[in-house]
């Protein structure tokens, strides 16, 4: 016990996040458009070519171009993807995928095997080729779980490692409550599992953020402001988007009172150097580095997988004027960001408080590319992204607002702790069920919770056939990175929990009648009882959890008045002698 006491806090929030990223790594999630796509252009790397004609019937997420199909996701996840996945096709790979999946069909909810009704239309209106093409994805299903061992899970625990080491040089003693927050309390906590894009290119931006507030801790050195530029570029070419990154963080690059010049073409340099592969892709694919397959993308499968085209062809890309229904969605529709995440209102309080606290030029920098972030996915005509827990295309600007997490828990612990007991719920059973969810409304998880029907983990795969049993070592390892975070964190006085208390009712409100506001079809309050049974619950988790803090730190804090009593006294006596 003695020893356990010693631990620095420093090594409890090395534990925390590592134990964070087991749970990440348990979860075996099912399948979707993005994951095929994906797995499709590795598969098309691996054979030297960039089409993906042979497996574009596995996915819809394809581009249609001088009589080819093309993957639409930027060639990074694919890229670092093909050795592993060449090691695991030559070796004893695929024997090991069939096993997994075998095991996995003998559960009582089969989530990766075929349906006995697939919608046609997803497969040319072809039964045979239904059929085959949904036992493939069912073989495939392990194989890519490995893959996004190391495009997603990797990654993701380096971000929040990344965020720790930026909020403990702002904020000291809250860096670990800030990352486990945005592993375990927003979005990311979903996609660090998956096969996506967004988490690694999401921390190659916030490595551009690191060594710049590196370089301005110290004396001017061009080479982090290259190495900043190079992070912001790379990160171009696992995602597209990611660009307004790299863009806001020249501005934060040439704030500093030195040489301007060479600064920014250092930085402009390094970014080129980052944005080439992407560049080079696309001369290979398509003969030109400025030919994007979104150009091309398919909106309609028909028959042939490219009845029609023009899926982005609105505005630039997709994108044209931010719109008001599109904030709505974002914000309070049943997949919004204050709905499922409302610790993120917490993360901008803190970034606000951040600047006031002398840090003004890193709390401006993360509230631009914030905005910048809103009013862009505003714009583009799927704001949500699709099937998905939340606004996924938002993701790169998490990890800077989760960064403000720090000062929240410092300033308003109670405030923030509140809030981030039910965004961490609401994930985890989200990531437990199926993450990527449709306009049916959070409602399903909680149907699908009730039923048993659970996303596989690797008991599952190895024999397991129990899901809630399966699923216990994914508990135990969150409950771990919860602990340990706590362990990690000082414990500041809770002080008045009556607002705490107020915002954890304020947002059940909102969760609840939110989506009609925003028009939603699958509004809570229209019908969707589940969904208003798991925001209840998670609201009285919170409330539960505010209560005991209350009862808890006035009798610490007496503890703790006794003993400084009792020090104060024998230290008199000593003092009077014998």
């Amino acid at each position: 016990m003695r020893r356990l006491r010693e631990v620095s806090p420093a090594r409890w929030g090395l534990a925390a996040i590592a134990a964070l990223g087991v749970a990440w790594v348990l979860v075996m999630h099912s399948m979707g458009w993005t994951q095929t796509s994906n797995y499709a252009q590795v598969r098309a790397l691996a054979h030297g070519q960039a089409e993906i004609d042979r497996w574009q019937w596995q996915t819809g997420d394809k581009a249609w171009h001088d009589g080819h199909f093309y993957s639409v996701k930027s060639p990074g996840v694919a890229a670092v993807s093909t050795p592993l996945y060449l090691a695991l096709d030559g070796g004893a790979g695929r024997s090991l995928a069939a096993d997994a999946a075998r095991n996995a069909r003998a559960t009582a909810n089969p989530r990766w095997a075929p349906g006995d009704d697939p919608s046609m239309e997803l497969y040319g209106y072809n039964r045979a080729r239904a059929d085959r093409m949904e036992h493939r994805v069912e073989r495939n299903a392990p194989i890519v779980w490995a893959l996004t061992l190391l495009v997603a899970v990797v990654p993701a625990v380096l971000l929040l490692l990344g965020v720790r080491w930026v909020a403990e040089r702002l904020e000291p003693g809250y860096g670990t409550a800030a990352a486990i927050t945005l592993g375990l309390g927003t979005i990311v906590m979903t996609f660090a599992g998956e096969y996506f894009s967004h988490v690694i290119a999401a921390a190659l931006g916030f490595a551009a953020f690191m060594l710049l507030l590196r370089e301005r801790s110290g004396s001017p050195r061009v080479a982090l402001v290259a190495a900043a530029g190079l992070a912001a570029g790379l990160a171009v070419s696992f995602e597209y988007q990611v660009g307004l990154v790299g863009v806001i963080l020249i501005v934060y690059a040439l704030a500093r009172s030195a040489p301007r010049l060479p600064r920014g073409a250092a930085y402009a340099a390094g970014a080129l150097a980052g944005a080439l592969p992407a560049l080079l892709f696309n001369l290979w694919a398509f003969g030109s580095p400025f030919e994007f397959a979104y150009s091309s993308a398919v909106a309609d499968l028909g028959r042939n997988g490219h009845a029609a085209l023009g899926l982005n062809s609105d505005g630039f890309f997709g994108i044209t004027a931010p719109r008001l229904d599109a904030a709505g969605e974002l914000l309070v529709g049943n997949r919004g960001l204050l709905v499922l995440t409302p610790v993120v209102a917490m993360a901008v309080v803190g970034t606000v408080i951040m600047g006031r606290r002398g840090h003004r030029a890193e709390a401006n920098t993360i509230l631009a590319v914030a905005l910048a972030y809103f009013i862009y996915n505003c714009g583009y005509w799927q704001p949500l992204g699709g099937g998905t827990p939340g606004p996924r295309f938002l993701i790169p600007a998490l990890p800077f607002v989760a960064v403000g997490l720090a000062f929240a828990y410092r300033r308003l612990p109670a405030l923030t702790l509140g809030l981030a007991i039910p965004s961490a719920l609401l994930m985890l059973v989200g990531s437990m069920t199926y993450p990527l969810l449709g306009e049916e409304g959070v409602g399903l998880w909680a149907n699908w919770l009730a039923d048993s029907s659970l996303e596989h983990t690797l008991l599952t795969v190895l024999g397991v056939t129990n899901a809630w049993l399966a699923l216990i070592p994914v508990a135990a390892a969150v409950a771990a990175a919860v602990a340990l975070a706590v362990k990690a964190t000082p414990a500041p006085p809770a002080g008045d929990v009556r607002p705490a208390v107020g915002a954890v009712i304020a947002w059940v409100v909102l969760a609840a009648v939110g989506p009609s506001i925003a028009g939603d079809p699958a509004a809570p309050l229209g019908g969707d009882p589940a969904a208003l049974a798991l925001f209840g619950g998670a609201a009285l988790l919170a409330l539960v959890t505010l209560a005991a803090l209350r009862v808890r730190r006035p009798a610490e804090a007496g503890a703790q008045s006794e003993r400084e009593g009792l020090t104060r006294a024998a230290l008199a006596l000593s003092e009077r002698g014998p």
